[in-house]
């Protein structure tokens, strides 16, 4: 098992995102190997968006 902290950090490491989730969560709380490959996909596949595709053109203003 690995904790919700070796997550961030790795997260961090990897993939250049830094939570928040941190200042919210015990860094000390376990996961299963399962939670701990499931989350770390799912901030891989966070690093794969191009963000520039969300760039407001002001066209959607209400």
């Amino acid at each position: 098992m690995r904790t919700k902290g070796e997550l961030f950090k790795e997260v961090d490491e990897k993939y250049g995102i830094k939570t928040t989730e941190v200042f919210h969560s015990d860094p000390n709380e376990e996961l299963t190997d399962e939670e701990y490959q499931k989350q770390l996909d799912f901030y891989k596949k966070m690093s794969e968006i191009n963000w520039d595709d969300f760039e407001d053109d002001e066209t959607d203003d209400f």
